[in-house]
């Protein structure tokens, strides 16, 4: 769940549609599926690429990580400059650049020219995350937007379930390459769907009258610690998830071919996760969270301590799942209760942002412990900081609470003036 969203001021629907607009969101949603499966396709097709390029397998992580330097360093300036452009064609233009970027790698002699063409994907990436949520919320009536956008966001989910499982089965069925020709295509389907389909929405002017009062909002630090622990949260997955396929394989001595169906338990329980998500975060959003969180170090913990038991192997697997999937959406709802409404756009790029973020530096640090010893050194280091995550959402939780009893206390002082008058 990996990329970036700008901080760009909302769009204006043409009008609030009567209907809910299920087809533009499921096209939507198939779009974010593929771009989020060619982010982390890498990592399911870890050994072959690196047989094809002649690297280790610190070489291969860095096409993700090098991907999520290029998305936080170029979406939000990209974003800006597209910000008068019409929605539509900005997501089908980044759309088809992804597309052709994606071929490219298929295509690659070598491993500077793949470097080179995951850049520009990254590029494209990241235009089409700091356009897409705007967009979608563009076409949503206010009293659907909750679930408008779960549709859409639910094509990250699907890319485990879908996506990283099944270029992993077609690479060891044919070749590496045949994945990325399947993603291109895909996404040139889709960019001219998008095109020809979609509806024209053009954002207003940006409202610069309020940006000087973001640094005094009394949410802010609440918004700030949940950041921090999207950083973590990231962080302790890429550290591990990254180099799934060694641990696998050389720690959990299972055979190349339990690959695959492993990462579908993952992204299966993922989709359980993401629905339990939906039923707790409402009644309890406080120890859903937090609880998520501790069984994430739960399961990353069984990993590193039992890696050659399967039955352990296969469930530690399925709760890791279980818990990624209700991360995103637990921290993101956290986010948007707590934030201020001039703050609510910020918060929720800068969620996707400090999640690029986190799985630069989870990448990076999971190569150079994979590179000093058994992988089982970076289920445990992510169990730790995932532990860290947890308590820094729960200071999100108690400056959060503090800040909504700041602010009511300040609307009944308004208010109090008014009724004796």
């Amino acid at each position: 769940m990996s990329t970036s969203t700008a901080s760009i001021p909302a769009v204006s629907a043409p009008e609030s549609p009567a209907r809910f607009p299920l087809g533009a969101l499921l096209l939507l949603g198939l779009a974010v599926l593929v771009t989020v499966t060619a982010e982390s396709l890498p990592t399911g097709l870890m050994p072959e690429m690196a047989a094809s390029f002649g690297v280790e397998p610190l070489g291969i992580g860095l096409l993700i990580s090098v991907w999520a330097v290029t998305v936080i360093v170029t979406s939000i300036p990209l974003a800006r400059a597209t910000a008068s452009l019409d929605r539509r064609v900005v997501v089908a233009v980044s759309l088809g650049v992804f597309a052709l970027a994606n071929v490219a790698t298929a295509l690659a002699p070598d491993y500077g020219f793949a470097m080179a063409s995951r850049i520009v994907a990254a590029v494209a990436h990241g235009v089409f995350w700091a356009i897409v949520i705007v967009y979608a919320t563009a076409l949503v009536a206010p009293a659907h937007l909750g679930r408008g956008l779960a549709i859409v966001t639910a094509g990250g989910t699907a890319a485990t379930v879908v996506g990283l499982p099944g270029a992993t089965i077609l690479a060891q069925a044919s070749d590496w390459r045949a994945a990325f020709v399947v993603i291109g295509v895909g996404a040139l389907a889709l960019a001219a769907a998008v095109l020809l389909w979609m509806p024209r929405v053009v954002a207003p002017r940006p409202d610069t009258a309020a940006r000087g009062a973001l640094r005094r909002d009394a949410t802010l630090p609440a918004v700030l610690a949940f950041g921090i622990a999207s950083v973590l949260i990231a962080v302790a997955q890429f550290t591990s998830f990254t180099y799934i396929r060694p641990y696998l394989e050389q720690q959990a001595g299972l055979a190349a071919s339990w690959s695959g169906p492993l990462l579908l338990v993952f992204g299966l329980a993922g989709i359980a996760g993401v629905a339990g998500a939906g039923v707790l975060v409402d009644r309890h959003p406080r120890t859903a969270l937090t609880g998520t969180l501790g069984l994430f170090a739960a399961a990353l913990t069984a990993l590193t301590l039992w890696p050659h038991v399967p039955a352990v192997v296969v469930a530690g697997v399925a709760v890791w799942g279980l818990a990624m999937g209700a991360v995103f959406p637990l921290i993101q709802t956290a986010l948007m209760r707590t934030a201020s409404e001039r703050l609510r756009v910020l918060a929720s790029a800068g969620v996707v942002v400090f999640f690029n973020v986190g799985i630069t530096a989870g990448t990076w640090l999971g190569g150079v412990l994979d590179g000093a010893g058994p992988t089982t050194v970076n289920t445990a280091v992510s169990a730790a900081v995932m532990v860290g995550a947890a308590a820094i959402a729960v200071l999100g939780g108690v400056l959060g609470a503090r800040a909504a009893r700041r602010g009511e206390a300040a609307r009944q002082a308004e208010a109090a003036p008014r009724a004796e008058g």
